[in-house]
Formats: structure tokens, sequence, C-alpha cells
């Protein structure tokens, strides 16, 4: 696309916080919200000791990096634009002398005194860095789930509501700070005043879950398994660079910096004791019983050897199976409403991309990961569709071919909720403290057991047409806060460096990638499935993994924008070339070539015929699930010339890695640009094809 057409697109978050008010107080307190004209939250802190004196004291001690000498209070008494969760003197008090009982039996907590002047230089950064937000939110503008952005401390800071005896509604930070004074407005940003001082857990995900004892079944399975070793990776490259800044992406006015960090982070899904105890399940041993009921057999029904059957950290032992497939490998906020990270794509508002409007919600939205369970993809639905499910999260969704279980018992582990962090607390008293984040990862309980089942995978939950956005292959886009980032104002484009992400090669030097978060999209000029670009330029020649699916025979496509610059591109299957090269610019040599024609006037069987030449071309429309707009009009990707899908082809996946390679043969002269836009990939089994009962759809 020509980005300077976007470039005059400012950032606008216009997201509404939806509240089903039983009475007059059932919404959120806005009466104390005051604007402070002229005063930068620095000032207000200091001028107000007799709530915040500890709190001024710890920025004061608090250094902005390991560079830079100003405290964190001088940089909040400057111009910009930031969050303030500002701690009253009691709140810290509070923290302290927690904090202080810990060191005295036995913990290390690096506090070891209940004066406030005590405290380090380092733990003052700490407990600072936890309340700073780079960038001013108000509560009105956050969803359930977390804030935008990462604190300065690259820590999430998950957001529910919760009432009060008089059924006021209060925001709850981290379930454990409610925000007691909201949305005190500065000139340069917001102070949120809360009543306990945030402190992520600064554990790894195997400590954070063991510690929390209604979790002590599934704690003990992850570190019988060994993968406790798995769930503690976290800082991958801990010399990786952050300021370092890439080339310029062609139309760009400047150069484009690196992601943030380069770290591993992980999402898993538990069943707490509760539910265990429930269905019978009173012992490790159980647990094992019951994974060796559903992995007993390796991928092709045959019966697993008996060493491994014993030894439970070999990656086909049936409790190691049973807990990977609970891990999936990248971390996942409960909500997209307000920023990055979230399951799906949901309520997200940026730059004039408005997911509610561009991914049609008369339309299921949903997302594939992978987990650590050996070739296994995971489904994350939103099931708008499902009157009983449409505000759920469910996993492994069956949609109406429910009632199609190839396994009658797999209907107890499929469309599994993922629950709110508000509902696992209210069903589980002992789960009342329940915390989430660890410090690389976060935890989410379900209510079913989760189980996978290669022939309900294939013959029900994934006997569809995968279609996943080429930015979510990634778990690295995700985990370093690239992908949907909302840093600053207007379009963000970051520079992913070579070997960054580790299903991505890059084979010549003349190929850059770049990141360009999502924006808007247009019916006429540029067409996009979830906003978001995933960009190669030069002269490219680059390969990735793809997602791994159940065992079957695949056709595969890949969606694209059809642009002026794209080149001519041969593709790669597994190492083979597919086809012939093929010509992605925009002319008329290939708007022939193509046949695309306008199926708005057409009857439904004259579009059907269209379709179907089209098809013996090797192309298809885009989607009609996907809205696009032009001139305050709106129509969907199967009305855009430039959206498109090609075939690549059709392959038989087995349980094995594949790769897809993209090389562009075409003879560019000297100072011509080539701009590869990625968009999604379609993996659509050939049972689905061929059902003539059930033909594929347009959306």
């Amino acid at each position: 696309m020509n980005h300077k057409f976007f470039k005059s697109i400012k950032l606008s978050i216009i997201i509404s916080i939806v509240l089903l008010a039983t009475s007059c107080n059932d919404r959120i307190d806005e009466e104390n919200r005051f604007t402070f004209k002229g005063e930068l939250i620095a000032s207000h802190l200091e001028k107000n000791p007799e709530k915040f004196s500890h709190f001024v004291e710890i920025l004061k001690k608090a250094k902005i990096g390991k560079k830079a000498s100003g405290s964190i209070l001088k940089t909040l008494s400057t111009y910009g634009s930031y969050t303030c969760f500002a701690p009253t003197n009691e709140a810290i008090d509070t923290f302290l002398v927690a904090e202080y009982n810990k060191f005295l039996n036995g913990e290390d907590t690096g506090i070891y005194s209940l004066n406030i002047e005590d405290l380090s230089d380092s733990i003052s950064t700490e407990i600072a860095k936890n309340h700073i937000i780079e960038k001013g939110y108000k509560t009105i503008d956050i969803n359930e789930g977390s804030f935008p952005m990462s604190t300065m401390n690259r820590r999430s800071t998950t957001v529910e509501w919760v009432k009060d005896e008089s059924g006021q509604v209060f925001t709850l930070l981290n379930n454990s700070a409610k925000i007691i004074e909201q949305d005190l407005e500065m000139e340069n940003g917001y102070i949120q005043v809360v009543d306990a001082v945030l402190s992520p857990s600064n554990k790894l995900l195997p400590e954070h879950i063991s510690s929390q004892l209604a979790f002590s079944l599934f704690a003990q399975a992850i570190y019988k398994t060994g993968l406790d070793s798995l769930l503690s990776i976290y800082e991958l490259d801990p010399d990786f660079d952050n300021t370092l800044n890439g080339p310029l992406l062609d139309s760009e006015e400047s150069t484009s910096p690196y992601p943030k960090e380069k770290r591993q982070k992980y999402t898993v899904l538990i069943e707490p004791d509760a539910l265990y105890n429930k269905l019978g399940y009173e012992t490790l041993e159980d647990i094992i019983e019951l994974a060796e009921k559903w992995y007993g057999n390796d991928f092709n029904g045959t019966p697993l050897e008996e060493e491994i059957m014993k030894d439970y950290t070999h990656p086909m032992n049936p409790l190691n199976r049973y807990v990977a497939y609970h891990i999936i490998d990248r971390q996942l906020q409960y909500s997209s409403g307000t920023g990055p990270g979230g399951f799906i794509m949901e309520n997200y508002d940026n730059s004039g991309f408005r997911s509610i409007v561009n991914l049609n919600q008369n339309f299921d939205s949903y997302e594939y990961y992978e987990t650590m369970h050996p070739y296994s993809l995971i489904k994350v639905t939103k099931p708008y569709t499902n009157e009983k499910l449409k505000s759920e999260l469910v996993i492994n969704y069956a949609q109406e071919k429910g009632s199609m279980l190839v396994n009658p018992e797999m209907e107890q582990h499929i469309n599994v909720i993922v629950e709110r962090a508000t509902t696992t607390k209210e069903k589980y008293p002992e789960l009342a403290d329940y915390s989430q984040g660890a410090l690389n990862g976060i935890i989410h309980t379900i209510d079913r057991i989760l189980i996978y089942n290669e022939d309900e995978m294939a013959g029900n939950i994934l006997k569809e047409r995968i279609r996943i956005d080429v930015s979510a292959i990634f778990p690295e886009l995700t985990n370093n806060d690239v992908r949907w980032d909302l840093s600053s104002s207007g379009n963000v484009v970051t520079y992913i460096p070579n070997n960054f992400c580790k299903g991505f090669v890059i084979n010549n030097e003349d190929t850059e990638v770049f990141y360009y978060r999502p924006h808007a999209t247009s019916l006429l000029s540029w067409a996009n499935y979830q906003g978001d670009e995933f960009i190669v330029e030069g002269k490219y020649d680059f390969q990735y993994r793809i997602p791994h699916v159940p065992t079957g025979t695949y056709e595969i496509r890949f969606g694209y924008p059809k642009g002026y610059y794209r080149g001519v591109c041969q593709f790669y299957f597994d190492k083979k070339i597919a086809g012939i090269p093929v010509d992605l610019r925009w002319n008329e040599n290939t708007t022939v070539l193509i046949g695309w024609e306008d199926v708005k006037e057409m009857t439904e069987e004259e579009a059907r015929a269209s379709d179907k030449a089209m098809r013996n071309r090797g192309y298809m429309r885009g989607p009609a699930s996907i809205t696009l707009e032009a001139d305050n009009a709106y129509g969907t990707m199967r009305h855009s010339e430039q959206a498109l899908r090609k075939i690549i082809g059709t392959y038989r996946l087995d349980k094995r890695d594949y790769w897809l390679r993209f090389k562009d043969v075409s003879e560019n002269s000297t100072g011509n640009m080539t701009q590869f836009d990625q968009d999604y990939l379609e993996l659509v089994p050939v049972s689905v094809l061929n059902d003539q009962t059930r033909p594929e759809d347009i959306y």
C-alpha cells in the first residue's frame, strides 16, 4: 500500500465500557473526576504530601533507565503523556509491612526495613515503574482485560470491575488494587489513585502456579513432566538492544525502531483442584490415569512403548502431552479490547481500523494458536452466532457440528470456556486472591478438562477453512509488544531483525522485514484482514514454517492485497517449487489474467460461475466477512479488486514441519522498490472442498 496516504490518520481509541445497570449506582462513579489545568503529575503529587509523600520519595529514588541518571519524578514533571497509578501513603505502609514480614520469615524481598527512607534505589525503581504507563488513559477508555500498554517495567496491568456492598462499581487492577479516585486530569496525563501497591509477581510460571494451592494437582503435573524447565524460559536475549533503529520503510519518514524486548512468554490454561475433585480426580495418580486414557497411543493409534509410558519427561508421554496441550506459546490477555495481546482481536480501534466493523460480528471471531503438545493447534472463538456462548471465549468450539462428534466422550472436552478472573473468584472461594500474572506469562482457569484428540480435531473442530493472519503465526510479535502496538499516536512501524522470529528465515541480505500495526483499510485502495501488515521489502527471499494442523490433505492459499510494488513471486512448498512465478503487481495484465469481475450486480448463479472461473486460474476473491470502507460506504473484501487469495497448491500434511518460501524473481531495474505485503494464510481440508452437501461459503 501507499503508506503516505495514511500518515495523517491519528490514533483514536474510542472504546465503550458496557456495564449493564440494574440500579443508578451500578456503574463507575464519574463524580470524582477533576481537571488540574496547568499542573503536572509530579507537582500534584508533591503538593499533596498527606496522600502521596511516600510515593514521591520512591519516585525521587527511581531511575528512568540504566543509561539515564534522571529520576522518574523528574520525568513526571515534564510534558508528555502518562498514566500514573498513585498509591496512597497508607497503601505503601501496608505494602512495606507485608514485604518486611516476608523477609523476617526467610524470603528475600529486598525490603529490610519499615522505613520508606531505607528503600534501595533498585527497589524504588521497580515499584515506581510498575505504576507508570507512558501514555495517558482514562478509566472509561479501558475494557476488561488489561490496560492497552505495559508499564515502564514491561508488565501488563489487568483490569476488572467489582462492586462494593452498595452496588458501586470500582476498577480493580491486578486483582489487588482498587482505583479510589479516577481520572485526575493533569497537563501531562492522568493520575489514578489506588488503595494498594501494584506488585506483580516476579516469579516464573512454575513457581507462581505452585504457590497457589488451589492449583496443586496441575502444579504437580508440571513438575512431574519436567515442563517446569520450559515454563522457566524468559530472557531469550539479555543483551538485546531495543534502542536500535532499523532501515527506513519506503514511503515512511523515519527509521523503524527495533522491538522493545526479546522474551518468551506463555499462557497456561488450568483446571483448578475443585474442578478435578468434582469429577473424581483427587490425586496426581488420577490425572496420570486420565492422561493415559486419552494419550496412551501415538499419532497412528499404536500403543506407546513401555519406556515412554514411564518417562514422564518424554514429549510423547501421556501426562506430558496432557499438560503441554494446556500451554500456548505466547502471553494472551483475556481481552484485546483496549490493547495488544488478547486471545482474539476484539473491539480494537486504532487509526481508522475498527475490528468491530472490519471483522463483521455477524460472524464468529476466532484465532488459532499452537500449543506445546507436539504438532497441535488450539482454536479460540468468540461465538457471536451462539446466544448461549456469545459473550464467552471458547476453546475448540464445535459450532453447529457439535452433534457430529467423532468420539462421543469428547463432548465433555470441547466448547471449553476460558473463565474471566471475576468468574474464577466467584466460582471458587479458595481463589479469592487468585493472581494471574507471572514474570513470563499468564494463567487462566477453564471450566472443563481440556483434551487434544486428533480424530475429533480433524473430523469436527478443525474440519473447516482455517484462516490465520500471518502476523498471528509468530508468537514473538505478541510476546514483545509488537503486534497491535499502541505505544504512540500515529501509525507505528517496527523493524523485525533477522532471527527475531524463530519460525521466520531470511535467505538473503536484500530482504528487510517490518511490522505495521492496524490502521485504516479501504475498499478502493487497500484491503487487509486484521488491519496490520507484515511487510517484506527489497529483492526478497524468505520463508516461514506454517502452523501445525491435523494430519490430512489441505489446499493452501495465500491472501494478499494486490499492489503496484509486490513483485513477481516464486512460491516454494516444502523446498519444492510450487507452480510458476506469480505476478502480484496491480496492472491491466494481472487483472485480465486473474479474471476478477465485480459480482455486485450479478445474480447468484452468475457470481458462482465467475468464482469458478477465477478458481480455474488459481485465484479466489477476498472473504465477504471482512468489511472495508469507501467514501463512508461499506463493502467487503469480496467486492475489492485488490483483495485476493492465491491458491498455492494441495498437499499432504503429516506430523512434521512444513515451510513456505517466497522469492522475488522479477527483473527490477535499479531504484525500483519491491514491497511484499503478507495478509493471511488459509489451510483448507480437501474434505471440506469435496463436501457437496456443505459447499465452502464465500465468507
